[in-house]
């Protein structure tokens, strides 16, 4: 038997009223996965939240693993298709990274998610991810590619890509943590934090200034690839 009400002649179509119910669960979920992880988050937990019913969840979603590929299409996918789109792209390699590290400060702060749920990669071990944990590691690749070539072409210090790439990374999780949190009492003002990491690579920190007025343009290419 199903558990929704009767609809009134008043209610909304289902077509319309179907996209903020999964919106929702979308939204708790991710804070719920947040707090207990993967494996420590249920349907039931998640559909409680919502305040609907377990089987009202499952007609919006088969399972949990399905709500979780949907938030990894809304954080990893769009991320690899902007930093795409400025690899390829014209700029310096260091207005390139500088707009990646700003553009996704505001991915971050913008989503309605809480993106901490998956900076763990904690569900990425299920088979059925191993495409998103492979657009983890181009995000990764990609990174790396913009500090080799920053390296070749003078701007950036010669040294250890690899090193210089988990910097930036533990960098934006740092910042996915703070913009995801309710108990941060500052916020990381985007074009700071990105200027601090390129300080940190730069031969001629000095030119940070020109760097940051070239990136203008390309972080609207990283966040609207």
């Amino acid at each position: 038997m199903s558990d929704r009400p009767a609809k009134s002649k008043d209610a909304m179509p289902e077509a319309q009223a179907l996209p903020d119910t999964r919106e929702r669960i979308l939204i708790e979920a991710s804070r719920l996965l947040s707090i207990n992880g993967y494996h420590g988050t249920t349907t039931r937990d998640i559909a409680a939240a919502v305040g609907i019913s377990q089987p009202s969840l499952f007609f919006h979603f088969t399972n949990k693993l399905a709500i979780v590929q949907e938030l990894y299409e809304h954080d990893i996918v769009p991320a690899v298709a902007g930093l795409e789109n400025l690899v390829v792209g014209p700029g310096d390699p260091a207005a390139k990274l500088y707009a990646m590290i700003v553009g996704e400060f505001g991915r971050i702060a913008d989503s309605p998610y809480d993106m901490r749920a998956h900076i763990s990669f904690e569900a990425l071990s299920h088979p059925d991810l191993a495409g998103f944990r492979d657009l983890v590691n181009q995000f990764d690749d990609l990174t790396r590619l913009l500090i080799r070539s920053g390296q070749e072409s003078g701007q950036f210090i010669a040294g250890d890509a690899w090193l210089a790439q988990q910097m930036v990374s533990g960098f934006l999780v740092r910042a996915n943590l703070f913009a995801s949190s309710d108990r941060v009492e500052r916020q990381i003002n985007p074009e700071e934090g990105a200027g601090l990491v390129l300080r940190s690579l730069l031969t001629d920190p000095v030119s940070l200034e020109q760097i940051q007025q070239e990136a203008k343009e390309l972080i609207l290419r990283y966040r609207f690839p």
